[in-house]
This record gives C-alpha cells, sequence and structure tokens, in this order.
C-alpha cells in the first residue's frame, strides 16, 4: 500500500470509526465498577466519539473527556448534544494530548481504552502520560488500560502481516471493502498499520481512502514496571473486559492499578 493519511485526522475516517464501534460497550462494566467502588469524577484520554464515556455519564458521573483529534471531539459534541439536559451538564470535552496533559483537577478513575494508549510511542511519552495520571488521580484512584497482547507469530511475519480482507456497511451505507497490512518494528517495539478502503459513491463512481496508524506494542512485565516505577501498584490484569483470566492466548491485556497513596 502507498502511504495515507493519519488515522482520525479527517471527518470520513471519524465517521467510519464511529458507525462501525455503535453500540459496543464490552468495556463500559469495568469503568463503571471501578467509579463505583471510588467515586468519580471519571476521566478518559483519548474518549473519541464517546462510545463509552457517554454511558458512564448517563449513570449519573461527571465525566471528562481529552482527545487530540479535532473531528473525534466535534463528533463527540455532536452525540452529547443529543443527550437530555442532565447528561449534557456531566460532560465536559477537552482537546489535548494524554501525553503530560494538565486538567487542574483530581479524579477518583482515569481510564484509556481501545488500546489508545499504544498510540505513544517513546518512553518520554508513555512516562509523562502516566505521570500526570498520577498527578490527576486522588490517592487511591484507579487508572485502567487496554493495551493488545502481541503474538510472536505476528511479529516475525517478514514482509509484515496481512489480515483477511473485511467487508461492512459504511455509515451512508456504502458497501466498503478493507485492506489492511502491518509492519512491525522489532528494534523499536512500533508497528505501522495501513489501510485501505474500497467503495462505490451514489453515482458509482469508486472511491479510495488510505490510512496509517502508528502505534507501540508492549509486552506483560514492561507495562507493569511502567505503572510501578510511575506511581501505581498493579491491582490486577485481566485478558478481556469479561474480567477473564490472562494468559499467553488472551487477545487483550487489561490492568487495573491503583494510584499509590
Amino acid at each position: 500500500m502507498s502511504q495515507g493519511t493519519v488515522l482520525y485526522n479527517d471527518a470520513w475516517s471519524v465517521r467510519v470509526y464511529d458507525h462501525l464501534a455503535g453500540d459496543n460497550q464490552r468495556d463500559v462494566p469495568l469503568w463503571l465498577d471501578l467509579a463505583a467502588r471510588n467515586g468519580g469524577p471519571v476521566l478518559e484520554l483519548a474518549c473519541g466519539a464517546l462510545r463509552a464515556l457517554l454511558p458512564i455519564a448517563r449513570a449519573g458521573y461527571q465525566v471528562v473527556g481529552l482527545d487530540l483529534s479535532l473531528h473525534m471531539l466535534q463528533r463527540a459534541r455532536e452525540k452529547v448534544a443529543e443527550e437530555s439536559a442532565e447528561v449534557q451538564a456531566r460532560v465536559r470535552l477537552i482537546e489535548g494530548s494524554m501525553a503530560g496533559f494538565d486538567i487542574g483537577e483530581q479524579f477518583g478513575v482515569i481510564y484509556i481504552t481501545a488500546r489508545s494508549f499504544q498510540a505513544l510511542l517513546t518512553r518520554a511519552e508513555q512516562r509523562d502520560c502516566l505521570k500526570a495520571c498520577a498527578r490527576h488521580l486522588r490517592p487511591g484512584g484507579y487508572l485502567g488500560i487496554d493495551v493488545f497482547n502481541p503474538k510472536l507469530s505476528m511479529l516475525i511475519q517478514p514482509g509484515g502481516a496481512d489480515l483477511e480482507p473485511a467487508e461492512y456497511t459504511g455509515p451512508g451505507g456504502e458497501a466498503i471493502r478493507e485492506l489492511n497490512h502491518t509492519d512491525y518494528d522489532l528494534a523499536t517495539q512500533n508497528l505501522r498499520w495501513r489501510s485501505r478502503q474500497e467503495w462505490s459513491d451514489a453515482c458509482e463512481a469508486p472511491q479510495v481512502r488510505e490510512y496509517i496508524c502508528d502505534l507501540h506494542y508492549f509486552f506483560r512485565f514492561e507495562m507493569e514496571w511502567m505503572l510501578e516505577v510511575c506511581g501505581f501498584e498493579v491491582e490486577a490484569l485481566y485478558g478481556n473486559f469479561d474480567r477473564s483470566e490472562f494468559t499467553a492466548e488472551s487477545g487483550e491485556m487489561v490492568f487495573v492499578a491503583r494510584r499509590v497513596s
């Protein structure tokens, strides 16, 4: 694939992402449970179009969403405007990076879901984010982070890894075919995911969009060590949001850490 636009840097990719995410709330019960155990307010970093944060606001918690993408925040504001006045009053949205953010208040729960923490590619960015989380949590507050569990078979494939083509209906009813390829850099533990979306518009004219997304992949003890160094005690590691036990075959690493008082 050729070089493409950085993912979420245009309105189309945001509409597609929000459409595909739909009502997926598999992670929300975990964040709600943490809020029930420690109280609000709740902060989501890289909040996107509020797939996970709006249900928490509807449950009665004050919430703050921070995101770097102006297109994501625009979509988030549109969705908040569709909520009741009570829910709208509980939501605050902020433009900014999760690396070294400074909001000026403390929270009972902070979470980074949908593998968004992996968008931080350097140790400095990762450290700054975790230290900022510690500063913004009350003593004993919870931090939740989801990252994928790397598979050696994928990392060592010569020439990178291709996924099976995906076909789905887009936000405007388009029949979209998506091709995905990932290249892994074993020296930096960074990857570059490339996506090509093909469809026809209302006039049957062929359309193509190409995107890239750079991520860092983590291993279990790397994450645990970073959390501990940055002021957290790891309370749990799950293999999925259903709180299943983490194993070598788990697709996810879901960390729940508590700020050390």
